[in-house]
């Protein structure tokens, strides 16, 4: 079948990003962290802690069982927090912290058409559409629980701050958290951009660019979920003051 004038042939991408520093062409690593942990502060340079092992712990509830296994939940004690303690009322002592992390992996093909308009073919005028199809897509969350000073074992899954912990858990691997995520991702299913930003040599649209402009957008969907999420840890420790108060009934 015969490609309409200016139509690329499709573009597959298949990426994965979980960091700040690219770990190969197409592998972004950023780390992204609960609370009102800065972005690149979650692991630069600080002691992470010792992990609390389950197996070492009485069966977790059902329903705290789930958000483990469905969140990726590693239990932690000793180092440092990482959140601002000024963020706290004062007197109080940071006794927990849920430190999250959101990865995504895409396979998607694109093409593009270059479409002028009579009179406006000037580089700067010309625009480019930009179909994505994507393949797949998946956003992946795990999680970091620290504890100041683990409770006893007997009563480790009763106590208020692991409650309260994974009350924030519970918040960023909500479902409506990931289709969140993905809404914003298919904005990208069409885009119209000027062909000088995406153009490259001899003035051909340039893979690369499209490759780039597509991985702009989807860090731009996995920020706008991070501040979602942030938003809404902050509100929790607003209505429960940290942990101190039940939650409000529905």
């Amino acid at each position: 079948m015969s490609q309409p004038p200016h139509e690329r042939s499709p573009l597959n991408h298949r990426v994965a990003l979980c960091g700040v520093a690219i770990v190969a062409c197409l592998m972004l690593v950023t780390p992204i962290t609960g609370q009102t942990v800065d972005r690149d502060s979650n692991r630069q340079g600080k002691d992470e802690g010792t992990e609390i092992r389950l197996d070492e712990l009485p069966k977790p509830p059902t329903e705290i069982a789930k958000l483990i296994r469905d969140g990726a939940v590693r239990l932690i004690t000793g180092g440092q927090p990482t959140s601002d303690p000024s963020s706290l009322p004062a007197g109080r002592r940071l006794a927990g912290e849920t430190r999250f992390t959101f990865r995504y992996r895409y396979d998607s093909r694109a093409r593009w058409q270059i479409e002028t308009r009579s009179g406006r073919a000037a580089l700067g005028q010309t625009t480019v559409l930009v179909r994505v199809r994507f393949r797949s897509i998946k956003l992946i969350a795990s999680h970091d629980v620290w504890l100041l000073s683990p409770p006893e074992s007997d009563r480790f899954w009763d106590d208020r701050v692991v409650r309260h912990e994974f009350d924030h858990v519970q918040i960023s691997s909500d479902p409506r958290i990931e289709k969140h995520f993905l809404d914003a991702a298919k904005e990208m299913e069409q885009m119209r951009v000027p062909l000088a930003s995406v153009v490259g040599p001899g003035g051909r649209v340039d893979n690369a660019k499209v490759q780039s402009l597509i991985e702009a957008g989807m860090k731009q969907a996995l920020d706008d979920t991070t501040d979602l999420v942030r938003i809404r840890y902050r509100e929790l420790d607003r209505v429960t003051e940290h942990g101190m108060l039940p939650l409000p009934a529905p």
